[in-house]
């Protein structure tokens, strides 16, 4: 299958962790004249988003992955575009099948936060609860919502290491607000946040707050079966320049699989 991805930074970088197991004609689509989509408001970032998905149908495609608010945004327009509801399914499947008390917190920047809690709400209206949720008297539903403003997680991973001590103490004292909200379950809006998922996952205590890990939207991705290729192969379509990928061994290596394989590139 052709899988186009549209990203417009380091997004890549976390998907391909599980994308690159599987055999299939992947073309990721980087706009780095528009990066980042997050420091931009909504609307004007939706139609950069919606230039690449133009670009993208007229080349032939099965599946568009997006950023996860342009997936919830464009698929409740019902548009006919082939858009894998990856975080949609997410959704549904894990964050309001196993929350606890029916609180959830978001996190991603201002612009895009404000949009996607109003997605998430219309998205949980046709959600049932299960028995479970059902028997417990302080369940929360309507969901309750937390949101927090995180701006500069995203530039970690182009301009420092997602390891660096540093950033762990700032992701954690962003996190401690989610704590004092005592919400049940956090939700990043955002593929590239899942990469710091070890030191989020050892700061909360799972028992009380849940985050499930970028191990569940592979699980998601299995579900939706998808026709393998006969070969595994990638290229990238690029806005501006690509200066920038070049220097990101982390993501070049995981593209190539380890190995070799051959990378094509095109500037639009």
């Amino acid at each position: 299958m052709k899988i186009w991805i549209i990203t417009s930074w380091s997004e890549t970088l976390t998907l391909f962790k599980f994308l690159s197991a599987y055999d299939h004609d992947y073309v990721v689509y980087y706009d780095f004249f528009h990066w980042p989509y997050g420091d931009k408001t909504f609307e004007q970032s939706l139609v950069c988003v919606q230039q690449g998905i133009d670009y993208l149908m007229k080349q032939g495609v099965d599946f568009i992955i997006l950023p996860p608010v342009y997936e919830l945004a464009l698929l409740a327009k019902k548009t006919r575009l082939p858009l894998l509801p990856l975080f949609t399914t997410y959704l549904l499947e894990y964050v309001f099948k196993y929350s606890l008390v029916g609180k959830l917190g978001l996190f991603w920047d201002f612009a895009d936060l404000e949009v996607a809690q109003i997605l998430i709400k219309d998205s949980a209206k046709a959600y049932t609860l299960s028995h479970n949720q059902q028997s417990i008297k302080k369940f929360h539903f309507p969901f309750d919502y937390r949101t927090k403003e995180t701006p500069l997680w995203k530039y970690y991973l182009t301009n420092l290491s997602y390891s660096n001590i540093l950033v762990n103490k700032i992701i954690k004292f962003d996190l401690r607000y989610f704590k004092d909200a005592m919400v049940d379950t956090i939700v990043p809006l955002n593929y590239g946040y899942f990469h710091y998922q070890n030191t989020i996952t050892k700061f909360l205590n799972f028992k009380k707050i849940h985050f499930h890990a970028l191990e569940k939207i592979r699980n998601v991705f299995d579900s939706f079966n998808i026709t393998s290729s006969k070969f595994y192969s990638v290229k990238i379509a690029y806005t501006w320049n690509c200066d920038f990928l070049l220097r990101e061994k982390r993501l070049i290596w995981l593209l190539q699989r380890g190995k070799g394989v051959d990378i094509s590139f095109e500037k639009l």
